[in-house]
């Protein structure tokens, strides 16, 4: 059984709520099975996970939610603030959630109009041209072809997709235009808010750097590469040089400001950055629409051909 990420977003914000006003987790799960019953079986699972000793990381990773819900998971088990995790997580799958829905808002209505004139335009070629006597236009083969080849271009980019780890998958990401910035502000939003929870919690950055390893993934190499640099002897600047490590966020560490105020200024950038990870990915939400009205006008250009050029032609031109 799957779960959809709006009830994972609404698990990890239930779940925050729950262990922030001091209930266990075999209390928040006992909640759980009464507040989704649907998944119940995942939250059972999760629980005799729980009972045989395995971390609650792992026993969340087994049942194939959202990667940052482990990840978070992980962190927590370092600085401890498991409500704090939940809700970071919560934060970002809410706005997946909310992408995911503007998305299909904004594709409501252009692929209406686009089915309708597909409709409009099979009536015309293979309905009114025939009984008109008129000849089909040669580029009713050819669009045929485009959509067939186009269609069989996405099937074989959908099966490659699917037997794609996730680490290739979001090598393969990392390499788009346009998603490899919101990649890059997504890791920097996830390095900067698991400093802070650690630096708040006590701990030294270094710990965070060796606990990253652990993560696995993007996060986990960037980890490696920071404590090889400083086992090579780099200074701690010279280390955080890195493209998953804000500039400011290292100029920050390595400031020698106060424990609490590096943290605490950690967080409050942390927060900036999701911000600008959330206007990022509307603007290439936002790009959707557009490129569908291009589609819409090539479409619309192709009917007015398919009808003027079997009329021109049987005028003699």
């Amino acid at each position: 059984m799957s779960m959809p990420l709006v009830i994972q977003e609404r698990f990890c914000r239930q779940s925050a709520a729950l262990i922030a006003a001091g209930f266990s987790l075999p209390d928040v799960f006992a909640y759980l099975r009464v507040s989704l019953p649907k998944y119940r079986p995942i939250w059972e699972r999760i629980e005799t996970d729980l009972a045989s000793g395995i971390g609650l990381p792992e026993a969340v990773g087994h049942q194939a939610l959202a990667p940052i819900l482990f990840q978070q998971l992980q962190l927590a088990q370092v600085h401890g603030d498991l409500a704090k995790a939940l809700a970071v997580a919560g934060d970002y799958l809410g706005l997946r959630v909310r992408n995911r829905q503007r998305i299909g808002q904004l594709l409501i209505y252009p692929l209406v109009l686009l089915g309708m004139l597909v409709t409009l335009q099979v009536v015309v070629v293979f309905g009114v041209l025939p009984a008109l006597a008129l000849p089909q236009s040669h580029l009713v083969h050819t669009q045929l072809m485009t959509m067939g080849g186009g269609l069989a271009a996405g099937l074989l980019i959908w099966l490659g997709w699917h037997r794609l780890t996730l680490a290739q998958r979001l090598q393969l990401l990392q390499r788009l235009p346009g998603v490899r910035g919101v990649m890059q502000v997504y890791y920097q939003f996830q390095f900067t808010a698991g400093a802070a929870h650690f630096l708040l919690a006590g701990a030294e950055i270094a710990d965070f750097c060796r606990h990253l390893i652990t993560v696995g993934g993007p996060l986990g190499d960037l980890g490696a590469r920071i404590q090889q640099k400083i086992q090579q002897g780099a200074e701690l600047a010279d280390a955080l040089h890195e493209a998953f490590v804000p500039p400011e966020v290292a100029r920050l560490l390595t400031m020698g400001q106060t424990h609490h105020l590096v943290a605490t200024g950690l967080k409050l950038f942390g927060e900036q950055l999701f911000l600008q990870l959330q206007q990022r990915l509307e603007r290439l939400v936002n790009l959707v629409q557009p490129l569908l009205f291009l589609l819409i006008g090539g479409e619309i250009l192709l009917i007015y051909l398919q009808i003027l050029l079997p009329l021109y032609q049987s005028f003699g031109g």
